[in-house]
């Protein structure tokens, strides 16, 4: 893992002229930063003006726990604010920056993606084959307790640009989403059957990005003990199974909805599109089923359905993947930037790239389904 930010030349990023200026004391912030939003309405982004936060961390980390109540209320407003310019070099001044948030009490435990731990609660964003879209969504959604921000750190930027953490106003989205999916997923919930394959058994001819969808329950959940996995699965409000070939199978009945715990409003919040595997077609998706996948006939990780048992049909997947193309912000990194997100408003993908790519993210705050 690199511990200088890293950002190729060429690469397509906004150029800020175009977007829109907001003085800094109308955002709650003061002289030394500017402040323009994104023409797409997201992200906010904040750059610095002065000397002094334009190259020493210290001053910025100063700075930004000084006005973490104005940065929040951007947050509960835009869904997302960018740091573009800021002195920030490396995994540990990333973990440093974001210290005096709250970490998410239920850390990864449980989590869908593969991702390592890189520095104290730092990790790497879900790790998945460079040629794969993640789909829009919002982090952890599919468990009791999920984070409430997110913050990103873009510490190497893929050579053509690509490799975005694509953003998405859940408010635009779900206005797109026709009342009947609404209506039926607030009638039926949502059930996430999940599946843990057991590490210790031979994945011989699997392929490679199946591999890394189908992760084994001791990464996932950090430990060999059993107990412990059983007990993180009781407290993440999932239902378990250990099955005969040796991997885990969870449960977790929830309502597709939350109430934002600030604004009180209420939202989609779920993970059926994201986790809904589809035949290959144009696009690779993160989790898009090849020919051979099918023939090997092995388990599938994730299997969302209505809360009843039913299925989703695929073709209402399709349309909600149509919707996230409609609303979707794919503004690239320059190195060195951080993004945050608001979990509820904010909902969070990527694109593919080539070369390499070193984007991390900490997971701040808990919120609760219940």
């Amino acid at each position: 893992m690199s511990h200088a930010a890293v950002n190729p030349s060429g690469s397509e990023t906004l150029d800020i002229r175009s977007s829109s200026p907001i003085p800094g004391s109308h955002a709650g912030l003061n002289d030394e930063v500017a402040v323009h939003l994104h023409p797409q309405g997201m992200p906010l982004f904040i750059l610095p003006v002065s000397k002094h936060l334009k190259s020493e961390f210290a001053v910025f980390h100063k700075w930004l726990v000084a006005h973490e109540d104005a940065i929040e209320k951007l947050l509960l407003e835009f869904g997302a604010v960018r740091f573009r310019g800021f002195p920030v070099k490396g995994s540990e001044q990333f973990r440093e920056l974001m210290s005096h948030y709250p970490a998410a009490t239920m850390g990864y435990k449980g989590g869908g993606g593969p991702r390592a731990a890189v520095a104290g609660r730092v990790m790497e964003a879900t790790r998945t084959d460079k040629d794969r879209f993640i789909q829009l969504h919002q982090e952890m959604s599919y468990q009791r307790q999920w984070p409430l921000k997110l913050a990103f750190y873009s510490n190497i930027v893929p050579s053509d640009g690509g490799g975005a953490t694509t953003i998405a106003d859940i408010r635009r989205y779900e206005a797109k989403i026709p009342q009947r999916i609404l209506d039926e997923v607030r009638k039926r919930g949502v059930l996430y059957r999940r599946n843990f394959r057991d590490g210790r058994v031979s994945t011989e001819g699997w392929t490679s990005q199946f591999l890394n969808m189908h992760r084994p329950w001791q990464e996932a959940f950090f430990t060999e003990d059993k107990a412990e996995v059983e007990a993180a699965c009781e407290a993440g409000g999932m239902e378990w199974q250990w099955l005969e070939d040796g991997s885990l199978q969870t449960e977790a009945h929830k309502s597709g909805f939350v109430t934002h715990p600030v604004l009180g409003t209420r939202h989609w919040f779920n993970q059926i599109s994201n986790q809904t595997a589809l035949p290959q077609g144009d696009r690779l998706w993160h989790n898009t089923l090849t020919a051979e996948d099918l023939r090997q006939g092995k388990r599938y990780p994730n299997e969302p359905m209505f809360g009843d048992g039913g299925k989703i049909p695929v073709e209402d997947v399709e349309l909600l993947r149509r919707i996230e193309d409609e609303v979707l912000i794919d503004e690239p990194y320059l190195a060195g930037e951080i993004m945050m997100l608001d979990n509820v408003l904010c909902t969070h993908g990527r694109t593919p790239y080539e070369g390499q790519r070193d984007t991390l993210i900490q997971l701040l705050g808990t919120g609760s389904s219940e």
